[in-house]
């Protein structure tokens, strides 16, 4: 019990305490012209909820975690399949391909902000070049575009990491089966679907959950790249926490918004501690 004291006490000051201080400025309102915190009860919860600009996030975030995560498992799975060939090159594309992940949030940000750009950037030319789209519509600054248009290089950037996750499972699944599968009559989309996708449902499980979690709760690359706008459209809850603790000094609903999103994400985390559980990962 002795050797379970520090780091119970280190877990309680990094994690436990600020998530309590959090809990107790939910429950109390101040402003820049009044700093002093004032207890409000749960009043900054009903604002909260009865807001439509805060439903217009919470509906955002939904939205931005799904359009990401599932395009990082279509591009990542695609990737993983394509790198478990043999082929001349194939180690150099498994380094170049993690190059997305390693770059900070904030560099890749500003160049997908370049790419996109309406008039200077090499995405609209090639969409106009092959007749998807005419004039330049700038991507960024219209509300109906803005959130997904920032997806695509969240997208970009995150999927790498699925890519290695589903690579290294893909190649755990014996090639005895899938031959196996080939000998009995099946089509090479068959043995994907019955032989090696089964062999890899545990980690395909583990790394949705927590590219989850962190999709939720990223931050940077829409700071960057719309910092939530125009208006709220690409606004997530990590951001709209930071404009209304730091830009409109609310610290009370900053907080209330911050337990939503701790609440949400202690939802997925439990997923995927149980998950973990059940694949081995943890004993």
């Amino acid at each position: 019990m002795a050797c379970l004291a520090p780091p119970l006490l280190l877990l309680g000051v990094l994690v436990l305490y600020p998530v309590l201080d959090v809990a107790w400025l939910s429950l109390t309102h101040s402003s820049l012209i009044n700093p002093d915190p004032e207890f409000v009860g749960g009043r900054n919860y009903a604002e909260a909820f009865g807001d439509p600009q805060f439903r217009a996030v919470l509906l955002n975030s939904l939205v931005w975690t799904v359009v990401v995560v599932v395009a990082q498992f279509v591009l990542g799975m695609t990737a993983a399949v394509l790198l478990s060939k043999r082929f001349r090159g194939s180690a150099v594309l498994r380094v170049l391909v993690v190059v997305p992940w390693i770059m900070p949030g904030i560099t890749a940000g500003l160049v997908w902000k370049m790419l996109e750009d309406p008039y200077l950037g090499p995405v609209n030319a090639l969409l106009s070049g092959l007749g998807l789209v005419e004039g330049n519509p700038a991507w960024l600054g219209e509300e109906s575009t803005s959130l997904y248009a920032v997806a695509v290089a969240a997208a970009w950037k995150g999927f790498p990491m699925s890519a290695v996750m589903y690579l290294a499972a893909y190649q755990g699944v014996p090639e005895e089966l899938r031959e196996a599968a080939r000998m009995d009559g099946a089509r090479p989309w068959q043995v994907f679907r019955h032989v090696t996708l089964p062999g890899m449902a545990p980690t395909i499980r583990v790394t949705l959950l927590l590219t989850t979690v962190w999709t939720f709760n990223s931050f940077d690359l829409i700071y960057v790249m719309t910092k939530g706008g125009p208006g709220v459209s690409s606004e997530v809850l990590s951001s709209f926490i930071y404009r209304t603790a730091f830009v409109d000094v609310n610290h009370g609903s900053a907080a209330t918004y911050g337990m939503v999103s701790v609440t949400v994400l202690t939802v997925f985390s439990v997923f995927y501690l149980r998950q973990m559980r059940h694949t081995g990962g943890l004993r």
